[in-house]
């Protein structure tokens, strides 16, 4: 599953910057000339509002800085920063944004780091994020903070914050709240789970309630059927507890061992 998660934001990123690597190249093979040097130093100024019809066109889209509103008709990006709201119709995909990023029928992706909003019908991935993510595949791909919200919720590195959809999955460690038909943490997770199925195949510090809870170290659930792998008793239906399963484990060493240890 990991895999499948992985190969899919590779894709996804290699198709929604094809338009940035494309506008590279034939920067670079204007590079040595006055007017590329020009050209640079405009797309290092600022604007209020900036209309793109493709990312690179027009060329001071990759590189300046929007105060205000970045347009896509239909889509943009840029390797520069929105300090303000980028929206399109198909595809809104400039690196950093503080604000908004959005896009009605395609992805929003940022490769770099979204402090505000990030939204669309289809893909919004982001590398790091603070504040809301929302999107019928919502995906992050470095630690991040706040709410994401989708048909799936996928962090790759960590979260912190609400994190809901059909599916969730935080593969790293999550702390806060996991709501959504399958919920599934795969190192630390510490905080609540609630859904049909909850899954945690790390360290739990905390609480489950749904028709199926498994967690391969230990916390409290609720629900049909309750599973801690480490625990004295490991199927419950109702209800199930397990705290420190490290006495558990100390419990278990024979005694020979710890004579031999104290020695």
């Amino acid at each position: 599953m990991k895999t499948l998660l992985k190969s899919g934001a590779v894709a996804a990123l290699v198709l929604s910057a094809c338009g940035l690597f494309a506008a590279d190249n034939a920067a670079a093979a204007n590079s040595g000339t006055p007017a590329a040097a020009n050209a640079q130093q405009q797309d290092a100024s600022w604007t209020p509002f900036q209309l793109v019809f493709i990312p690179g066109l027009p060329n001071s889209s990759m590189t300046s800085t929007v105060y205000g509103l970045k347009l896509g008709i239909p889509a943009t990006g840029g390797r520069g920063v929105v300090k303000g709201i980028e929206a399109s119709f198909l595809y809104s995909g400039t690196k950093d944004v503080d604000g908004c990023q959005a896009s009605w029928f395609g992805p929003s992706i940022a490769l770099g780091e979204v402090y505000g909003v990030q939204g669309t019908m289809s893909l919004a991935l982001a590398r790091r994020l603070t504040g809301f993510q929302a999107a019928g595949l919502s995906f992050l791909t470095d630690p991040s903070v706040g709410c994401q919200a989708g048909i799936s919720s996928v962090a790759m590195d960590g979260f912190k914050g609400f994190q809901t959809g059909a599916v969730t999955v935080t593969d790293g460690e999550f702390g806060g709240f996991q709501f959504g038909a399958v919920n599934i943490v795969s190192k630390i997770f510490k905080g609540f789970q609630c859904g049909a199925v909850n899954i945690v195949s790390g360290v739990f510090k905390g609480f489950q309630c749904g028709v199926i809870n498994f967690s391969s170290d230990e916390g409290i659930q609720l629900g049909g059927i309750n599973i801690i792998a480490d625990s004295w008793v490991p199927v419950m239906p109702i209800f199930n507890i397990c705290i420190g399963s490290d006495d558990k484990n100390a419990a278990e060493t024979p005694a020979a061992e710890k004579s031999a240890s104290v020695k």
